[in-house]
């Protein structure tokens, strides 16, 4: 079995940075003199005109469904339309190089999942990092395993009986490097698991691809996945959770257990999807500000939570200081898991980029960390 990485501290330490947004320390507690926190802004007229976000992501999946979202209610707030085009590929780091190679003016953002830019530098897809940037992230879900709703296993041990036996049965990840590929893969270190993986531009088109049986299983956030499901398109065999999962489908309602009954090592892959989008650091602070004002508005509204229910996400606002340090948390498993899984570039460790492992994480994670601009004040 490769080596994973022991995550569970880790969760319980990103459950602490999803408090919410921005400096919330209590009156009369300083800061650590290391730690970037925040600025003042000044006032601006932003925005004048339209903003895109570029989801790096396929269309149907969460990034593209939670952009939306967020576009529909900030837009209103911000007097403008903000559009959402897909842009995929390179685990993300297309739709990355494309918004960092546009004006740094706040009218280009990047949907995205918190974790994906913290693989790029490894997989040597791109010189960036969760650093370069200010995240905003709205919600998450758990992981699932699936397959076609027209499949022969009804329960995820039937399917693992099957993989025993022939360890060639094909499974879709959402993309090379990808969180889904790298978790799929330690989901099959942890029950004893070998399998062929497949991958696609996102957890969706896997799905997509699952249904047309082009390959037998998937991996997911529920949430990608969810209407596929209630349809009967495809068959949640388990849940990453530790609570099952009630499905009413078209087809017949039933409930998915959760893996960790029989697996209970598989909690280690619990709390990793967050959904959102990000903004260039440095992106003008009045501009950060008032992106941020709108991310706060948006998050508390009805129609964000409605929108959670309706695709079984729950809300888990973040922004700020509090981002910042989640997704260099995420960095830490993230990176070191590539690199365990032999999926990061050949001769690239992230000990080349001052990265700890998780069991040695202290925040901030370097030097060049503690230097990065700090969050505007809103």
């Amino acid at each position: 079995m490769k080596r994973f990485v022991t995550l569970f501290l880790a969760l319980v330490m990103i459950a602490g940075c999803l408090a919410g947004c921005g400096d919330k320390k209590e009156e009369g507690t300083p800061a650590d003199a290391n730690t970037p926190t925040s600025t003042e802004a000044p006032k601006t007229d932003f925005p004048k005109k339209d903003i895109e976000i570029d989801v790096c992501y396929s269309a149907g999946g969460t990034a593209d469904t939670a952009n939306r979202a967020l576009a529909s209610i900030m837009g209103e707030y911000l007097g403008v339309n903000i559009n959402v085009v897909n842009v995929t590929g390179g685990s993300g780091s297309i739709a990355g190089q494309q918004v960092m190679g546009a004006k740094h003016d706040g009218y280009t953002w990047l949907g995205d999942v918190a974790h994906t830019a913290s693989g790029w530098r490894v997989m040597d897809y791109a010189d960036q990092s969760w650093e370069d940037w200010y995240g905003f992230y709205g919600a998450t879900a758990p992981y699932v395993l699936f397959v076609a709703g027209s499949s022969p296993y009804t329960t995820y041990q039937e399917l693992f009986d099957a993989m025993k036996a022939d360890a060639g049965i094909k499974w879709g990840n959402a993309g090379f490097g990808s969180i889904n590929q790298l978790t799929g893969q330690l989901m099959l270190d942890i029950v004893g698991l070998k399998g062929t993986t497949v991958p696609y531009n996102g957890g969706r088109e896997a799905a997509v691809k699952v249904i047309a049986n082009e390959v037998v299983w998937s991996w997911a956030g529920i949430s990608d996945v969810m209407d596929l499901a209630l349809s009967g398109d495809i068959r949640i065999l388990g849940v990453c959770d530790s609570e099952p999962l009630a499905i009413d489908c078209a087809k017949g309602a039933y409930e998915a257990a959760s893996m960790l009954t029989d697996y209970p090592t598989l909690s280690t892959l619990e709390g990793l999807l967050f959904w959102g989008f990000r903004v260039p650091r440095d992106t003008p602070p009045e501009v950060v500000a008032r992106i941020q004002e709108a991310f706060e508005y948006a998050v508390e509204t009805d129609e964000f939570a409605k929108y959670c229910a309706d695709n079984a996400l729950t809300p888990a606002p973040a922004c700020g200081p509090e981002a910042d340090e989640m997704c260099a948390r995420l960095e830490s498993i993230y990176a070191w898991g590539l690199y365990d899984q032999e999926l990061a570039a050949e001769g690239i460790s992230p000990e080349d980029f001052g990265i700890p492992r998780i069991e040695d994480f202290k925040y901030p994670t370097n030097d060049r960390i503690a230097a990065i601009n700090p969050w505007p004040n809103v």
